[in-house]
């Protein structure tokens, strides 16, 4: 499943991230939203990169968005 952008609103994929863990795209947004700002939190929260850390960069990247991304479009 793909992330499809309209405008500056995304819809949630449930595309896997981090496969050592089975954490996905939605959950890292989630965790966003309900407080995570820095990468630490994530992989305390979910568990991201704590194996093999190849899912480091793109989980990083999906958390930038999400703490970065205008309030009245979130």
């Amino acid at each position: 499943m793909r992330m499809i952008r309209i405008a500056t609103a995304f819809y949630l994929s449930d595309m896997y991230i981090c496969v050592c863990n089975a954490v996905t795209e939605r959950e890292i947004r989630q965790a966003a939203a309900l407080g995570a700002t820095d990468f630490q939190d994530l992989k305390e929260g979910l568990g991201v990169a704590t194996c093999c850390g190849r899912c480091e960069p793109c989980a990083r990247e999906i958390l930038h968005e999400e703490t970065t991304r205008c309030p009245q479009f979130a």
